[in-house]
């Protein structure tokens, strides 16, 4: 994979005043079709449910893709997705970087030790 990236998720609120069969139908309903057509578009996804001071969860995924716009097309899903325009969560970070940079092999002899 070419690109690297990592969204945050941030659940609010208003998700906690869901039963658990609604948090879970909107899951399978607004984002696992997002996350499926990524991996079938040749990306790779990682989702990672974490606990986060003061809230009780997010969730972050960490991505691997080769194409940009496969990655756009998902965060372009998933901002549009119920989740997220009810105010039920909110993407509070994501970054993307290239895997391996270009210039890390050649740079590397110019690097004290020669280690990058």
């Amino acid at each position: 994979m070419k690109y690297a990236a990592v969204i945050v998720v941030n659940y609010l609120n208003p998700w906690y005043t869901l039963s658990l069969d609604e948090r879970i139908t909107i899951e399978h309903e607004h984002v696992f079709p997002a996350v499926g057509a990524f991996v079938k578009r040749g990306g790779e996804i990682t989702p990672v449910r974490a606990i986060k001071y003061g809230r009780e969860a997010e969730s972050f995924f960490i991505l691997g893709f080769d194409e940009m716009d496969n990655y756009l097309d998902l965060v372009r899903e998933l901002r549009s997705s119920h989740l997220l325009t009810s105010g039920l969560a909110a993407i509070d970070f994501e970054t993307v970087g290239l895997k391996e940079a270009y210039f890390a092999e050649r740079d590397k002899d110019r690097s004290p030790g020669g280690v990058v």
